[in-house]
């Protein structure tokens, strides 16, 4: 009986077409740069989910208070690795 690749696809979404996108987007001979910048990115995002949602806590939580809080302008400038202690 032959092996059958099964493919992941939902909305627009193929999981063949996310690794060619990947696969354009990073350097696939260099798999340490590749990852470092997957990393950075993933990071960025990640942070501004946070910062995201942590405005709308302040709104919901301000009483009613129909003022916006400010985001302070802070850059990051690194990650912390999730092995380090």
């Amino acid at each position: 009986m032959p092996s059958q690749t099964q493919v992941y696809a939902s909305n627009d979404f193929s999981e063949h077409e996310a690794q060619d996108h990947f696969a354009q987007q990073f350097d696939l001979a260099n798999p340490d740069a590749a990852r470092d910048s997957y990393q950075r990115i993933m990071h960025q995002h990640t942070k501004q989910q946070f910062e995201m949602a942590t405005t709308s806590s302040r709104r919901r939580s301000s009483g009613g208070d129909s003022r916006m809080a400010s985001l302070s302008s802070e850059k990051s400038n690194g990650s912390i690795s999730s092995t380090s202690s």
